[in-house]
C-alpha cells in the first residue's frame, strides 16, 4: 500500500516540487500552506504516514504544528520531519525534545532526503 506524506510549506512552488519528487518515488502526497491547514487535514485524515513541514511559516510554524500533533493522541504517532533552511541549534534541540523525527536542511541531497523520509516512516 502506498504511503501518504503531508507536505507543508507556505510557498506553493516548493510544496509542488517536493510533492512531485515524492510522487516519483511512489508516495501519495497531500499539500498544506501552513501548520493550521495541515493540522486540520490531519484531523480529517489520520491515515497520513508522515508530515514533512517547513519550519518558518506564517500563522502556524512547523514547530507549533509539531507540538499540536504530539499533543493530540489520535495523531501523535505520525512522524514529523522538518525540511527547512532554518539551522538554529536551539530550535533543533527544542524540536527534538518536542518529538521531531528528523531535520532535513534545504537544499538537500536526494539520496539523504529519501533515506531520512523512509527511516522516519519505518521507525516513526
Amino acid at each position: 500500500m502506498k504511503k501518504t506524506i503531508l507536505v507543508v510549506d507556505d510557498f506553493a512552488s516548493i510544496r509542488d516540487f517536493v510533492c512531485e519528487t515524492l510522487q516519483r518515488k511512489g508516495y501519495d502526497t497531500l499539500g498544506a500552506a501552513n501548520g493550521n491547514q495541515a493540522y486540520q487535514m490531519l484531523s480529517d485524515k489520520p491515515e497520513v504516514n508522515l508530515v514533512l513541514t517547513d519550519y518558518n511559516m506564517p500563522e502556524c510554524t512547523g514547530f507549533e504544528l509539531l507540538k499540536k500533533i504530539k499533543a493530540n493522541p489520535e495523531i501523535a504517532k505520525v512522524p514529523v520531519v522538518f525540511l527547512t533552511t532554518e539551522s538554529s541549534p536551539d530550535k533543533m534541540r527544542a524540536a527534538k525534545e518536542a518529538g521531531l523525527c528528523a531535520w532535513i536542511k534545504k537544499p538537500y541531497r536526494a539520496e539523504t532526503f529519501f533515506a531520512q523520509i523512509e527511516n522516519a516512516i519505518v521507525n516513526g
